[in-house]
C-alpha cells in the first residue's frame, strides 16, 4: 500500500526539519530502487544520485528560483555521465546512465513536492489546520498542511478500500500481468472510498476551493493512488522482485510505502497551484 506515517510532534513540519526528514527517506526509496536495478546488471551511481537529491530538497525546502531546479538537474544528467569517463571498463555506462537518471526521477523529483506542497502560503478555512500550523509548523503555512493532510488522507483511503474491496468482492484480476493480486472490483472500491474521503477531508481540512472541485479532485487523487501502485508493481515485476525492502531488514520496503504518493502528491500540489490561479473561492 502507498501509505506514508507521518508523525505529528513539534517542528517536524516546520522547514528545514520537514524537508530533512522527507529527503531522508526520499534516500532510503533511492537506495532500495537503485539495489533493485542492480538485479538486472546495471550500476546506478549513489553518490551522484544522492548529491542531486540533496540539490532538489535544497531548491524545495528554499526560495530558490525555477533557475535553481533546472541547473541541478542539468548538472546531474552530465555529471552522471561524466564519471564513466574515469573508469576503464566502459561496457554498460550508458545503461547506468540512464537507470541512475530514472531512479532520481521516479523517487527524487517526485519526492521534491512533498516539502513544495507543505511550504504553500495561505490560510485555510478550518481553525484545527491553522492552530496545528502554529503548533508544529511556521505559522503561515496553514494551506500547505491542509493540502497535504488532505491527499495523505484520500490516499491513505483509496489504498484501505481497495484492500478492503478486493478482499471482500475481487473476482475479476484488474491488470494480472502487471500485479495478480489486484481486481477490479477492489479498483472499484478505492474510487469510491477514496473519493468519498477525500471530499470529508477537504471539507473538514478546509481547503479554499468549491467543494464539487474538490470532489472531482478527489477522484483524479483516488484513480492516482491506483494507478501509482501500479507503476510500483510494473517496476518490480519487470525487474523479477516481489517488494523493495532492502533499507530497513524484514520491512516490504519504503517505496512499498509511499509508492501512491510519488503520483498523487505533486498532482495535488500542481492542482492547488491551478485552483489558486484561478483565484477560488
Amino acid at each position: 500500500m502507498g501509505v506514508v506515517f507521518v508523525f505529528i510532534i513539534p517542528g517536524l513540519f516546520g522547514s528545514p526539519i520537514f524537508t530533512i526528514a522527507i529527503a531522508l527517506i526520499a534516500y532510503g526509496a533511492l537506495v532500495e530502487i537503485y539495489r533493485a536495478f542492480q538485479r538486472i546488471n546495471v550500476r546506478p551511481s549513489l553518490w551522484t544520485g544522492m548529491a542531486a537529491l540533496i540539490a532538489l530538497f535544497i531548491v524545495a525546502g528554499t526560495d530558490a528560483p525555477f533557475i535553481g531546479l533546472a541547473g541541478a538537474l542539468t548538472a546531474y544528467t552530465m555529471i552522471s555521465l561524466a564519471q564513466h569517463l574515469l573508469k576503464r571498463e566502459i561496457a554498460g555506462s550508458l545503461a547506468d546512465w540512464v537507470f541512475s537518471l530514472t531512479g532520481l526521477m521516479y523517487v527524487g523529483l517526485t519526492m521534491m513536492h512533498f516539502v513544495l506542497m507543505r511550504r504553500l502560503q495561505g490560510p485555510v478555512d478550518s481553525n484545527w489546520v491553522t492552530t496545528l500550523d502554529d503548533v508544529i509548523g511556521d505559522g503561515g503555512a496553514a494551506l500547505g498542511l491542509g493540502w497535504l493532510l488532505y491527499v495523505l488522507a484520500t490516499t491513505w483511503a483509496t489504498d484501505v478500500s481497495a484492500y478492503l474491496g478486493g478482499r471482500r468482492w475481487g473476482r475479476v484480476k484488474l491488470i494480472p500481468h502487471v500485479s495478480p493480486g489486484k481486481t477490479r472490483e477492489g479498483a472499484i472500491a478505492a474510487i469510491v472510498g477514496g473519493t468519498a474521503a477525500g471530499t470529508l477531508a477537504a471539507a473538514l481540512t478546509g481547503l479554499p476551493a468549491p467543494l464539487l472541485l474538490l470532489t472531482f479532485l478527489s477522484l483524479a487523487v483516488a484513480c492516482g493512488t491506483i494507478l501509482g501502485d501500479l507503476l510500483e508493481s510494473l517496476i518490480k515485476r519487470e525487474i523479477g522482485i516481489k517488494d523493495m525492502g532492502t533499507v530497513i531488514p524484514g520491512h516490504g520496503g519504503i517505496l512499498d510505502r509511499v509508492d501512491s504518493l510519488l503520483l498523487t502528491v505533486p498532482l495535488t500540489y500542481y492542482a492547488a497551484l491551478l485552483l489558486d490561479w484561478q483565484g477560488w473561492p
